[in-house]
């Protein structure tokens, strides 16, 4: 019944990465000019380290799918907070920045329709909702962490 809403999301992460890497490309440059300071951090073997490791949270969600749905809607929340990262990108740098497109056009509405579906039809309550959003913020959060403080540990 909504199964194919995690096939979606696994779908949704393909176009989003090809978007940022292949076409039209650049996010790589365009993260490292928004985050000069961990330059040294942002390496093409980050890049396909923290892109492998989403996508098999993705495969995860879909294979898991409704049987826990705080797991798998942890995964859509990453991908809210994600896309919440592209704009704010696309506005610090007053333009495009790789990777927006695919995250208005379908990380925001995957996200926003999955939550509002599980938890309009009883199979999610408003606690598990709260914890898979948390879940979700805090995979984000720890790479962002990560990021930072390795930025800051080379300052000193």
């Amino acid at each position: 019944m909504q199964d194919w809403i995690f096939v979606a999301l696994v779908s949704a992460a393909i176009i989003h990465i090809l978007e940022e890497y292949a076409y039209p490309g650049g996010f790589a440059d365009a993260l490292k000019n928004l985050l000069p300071k961990s330059a040294h951090l942002l390496t093409p073997r980050f890049h396909v380290f923290v892109n492998g490791v989403f996508l098999l949270l993705c495969l995860g969600s879909a294979l898991i799918g409704r049987a826990n749905l705080v797991f798998s809607l942890s995964v859509f929340s990453l991908v809210f907070v994600n896309a919440i990262l592209h704009l704010r990108g696309s506005i610090v740098t007053q333009g495009y920045y790789p990777g927006v497109i695919s995250s208005i056009l379908l990380y925001i509405p995957l996200a926003v329709y999955s939550y509002w579906k599980f938890l309009g039809s009883g199979q999610l309550n408003w606690l598990e909702c709260v914890l898979s959003g948390l879940l979700g913020m805090l995979y984000m959060a720890t790479l962002m962490g990560y990021v930072l403080l390795s930025a800051a540990d080379r300052r000193r």
